[in-house]
Order: C-alpha cells, then structure tokens, then sequence
C-alpha cells in the first residue's frame, strides 16, 4: 500500500527517468573505465538516477508521511517554465545538435550557447518586476561562466556566439 503518493510519484519518475538516460546511453560506445566513451558518464548517471528512484519509492511504500503525503498542487507554471527553457536552450544550440531532424536543417541560424544559457536562466528563475535586474544579471554572468568553460577548457563542438544561415 502507497504511505505517500507524492514520494511515490517522485521515485516513479526517478526510476523512469533513470531507465530512459540509462536504456540510451547504450547507444554511444561504453570504452572502460580508464578510457572512457561518450556513453559512460549518462549510463553512471542514469543508474544512480534509477537507484534513487528505488530508494525513494522504498520510502514511499514503507514510511507514513504527515498528511498521507497528498499533493496539493501539481505545480504547472514552474515546469511549463523549465521545459520552455530547455527548449530554448535546445534552439539555441543550433540544428545540427538534433540528429532526428536530419540535414535538411542544418544550414539554419543559430543564436549559440550564450543566448541560450541566459534565456534559461530568464526563463527559469522567478521573481518580480523588483528582481528582473538581478535576473538578468545572474543570466549574464552564468552564460559568460558556461562559455568560458566550453571554449577554454573543454573545448567542445557547439557554437557560443550567434552564426549566420549556411555557414
């Protein structure tokens, strides 16, 4: 019998979520550990993330919450806000991270990194007409942070500043 509905639906997405990463980080090479592949880090993650999700639901079968952990509001606008981020930050990223939509995309704009780190950090992070500075502020200073990070030590294949069409 379920203790806490919200704990069990919390370690229900966990545990699918976890799964999924795991199930398609066995699509890129593994390598081994002293060589790691591309596929190594999100298949850890997504275990530890299954694992998570076991333990939670564990909790949620085993342990009486106060309140029967009922969920009161499902909290629509903060999760239409963290997707509508990460889409941007996906556009922004340029088509030719998306390998599903083919090539026919591929010579399209794209905005870079730096505008879609700070439109996530917009899109996300709440707050009044007071706190609108201060957003923007953390937006800026977080995409500079990133950028730096990608260019300088990581050096990875993603465009931070805006390109053009075709090139």
């Amino acid at each position: 019998m379920i203790k806490n509905l919200q704990d069990f639906l919390a370690g229900l997405l966990f545990l699918v979520l976890g799964i999924g990463f795991g199930w398609a980080a066995t699509r890129h090479s593994l390598g081994s550990a002293a060589d790691m592949g591309p596929g190594h880090v999100p298949l850890l993650l997504g275990l530890l993330l299954g694992l998570l999700g076991v333990l939670i639901l564990f909790k949620a079968l085993a342990f009486e919450a106060l309140g029967r952990g009922r969920i009161v509001h499902w909290g629509v606008g903060p999760l239409l806000r963290v997707l509508g981020g990460l889409f941007w930050l996906a556009l922004c990223s340029g088509p030719a991270q998306w390998p599903w939509v083919g090539p026919s995309f591929a010579q399209w704009p794209t905005l870079g990194l730096a505008a879609g780190v700070a439109g996530l950090v917009i899109a996300v992070v709440p707050g009044g007409a007071s706190d609108r500075g201060r957003v923007w502020l953390w937006s800026l200073v977080l995409a500079a942070a990133v950028c730096a990070l990608w260019v300088g030590p990581l050096g990875l294949d993603l465009p931070v500043w805006p390109t053009r069409a075709g090139r």
